[in-house]
């Protein structure tokens, strides 16, 4: 599962990423709609939201980066972003939009399980997945609020994205637990093939982000091609 910014570092550049990492073999696209006041993201993915913004990205152009992933070849499409976007559209639209567009599923970070005002039903009403947020080593208390969700993301730590996390022994029994009963993508700090190889056997889905951001930062900079620099990065993890 690889995430992308929509907006960065422009659609045709999102585009070539998406093909590129589609045609590596990822299956799985977490798409982030860009966020003036990000909580969960490192510095690397809010550079380029801040970017994405400057360049005028509007909500509503999520939908391009939608058609955009589906040309490319994706046919599983989450979408990510933080709560003040879908209550500022509109909670009903927002879910039955993208679902319309064919979204799989909807992660929002900083919402919050015990007062969600009724995101995640309605996401289950109109047949998109809701996908809340946890974190390796949270209180059998907060587990519990997980258990009627199929889909989870969960960090492999605390903190923000991006800062290299250690697979440990611990990791791999908590997330193995929870993929007993639940589709598990773990993600947060995945920059190696050895993490990759230590933390698939445990989840449905190894989530890189911050890597494949960096990767289009740097192509930027160094006005390589940004095809075949995403694809270069993709085999290194594998």
């Amino acid at each position: 599962m690889v995430h992308l910014i929509a907006g960065f570092p422009s659609l045709q550049g999102f585009t070539e990423a998406a093909r590129a990492l589609r045609a590596g073999g990822a299956e799985i696209l977490e798409i982030q709609i860009p966020f003036s006041d990000p909580t969960a993201d490192g510095p690397d993915i809010t550079r380029a939201s801040e970017a994405a913004l400057r360049g005028g990205f509007k909500v509503r152009d999520i939908f391009k980066y939608l058609r955009a992933a589906r040309q490319a070849g994706f046919r599983r499409i989450l979408v990510m972003t933080y709560a003040n976007i879908p209550y500022r559209y509109g909670i009903k639209k927002y879910v039955s939009d993208l679902q319309k567009a064919g979204v799989e599923g909807l992660i929002v970070p900083d919402l919050p399980l015990e007062d969600e005002e009724s995101f995640y039903q309605l996401a289950r009403q109109k047949h998109i997945a809701p996908v809340p947020v946890g974190v390796v080593g949270m209180p059998a208390r907060r587990l519990k609020l997980l258990e009627p969700y199929h889909k989870l993301y969960i960090s492999l730590r605390g903190g923000t994205t991006g800062t290299a996390t250690r697979i440990s022994a611990e990791t791999q029994k908590f997330l193995s637990q929870l993929s007993v009963r639940h589709e598990v993508y773990g993600g947060f700090g995945i920059t190696s093939a050895r993490q990759v190889k230590a933390l698939a056997p445990f989840v449905h889905a190894v989530v890189v982000g911050s890597y494949f951001t960096r990767t289009l930062q740097e192509a930027g900079r160094a006005n390589a091609p940004i095809y075949q620099s995403v694809a270069g990065a993709l085999r290194k993890l594998l």
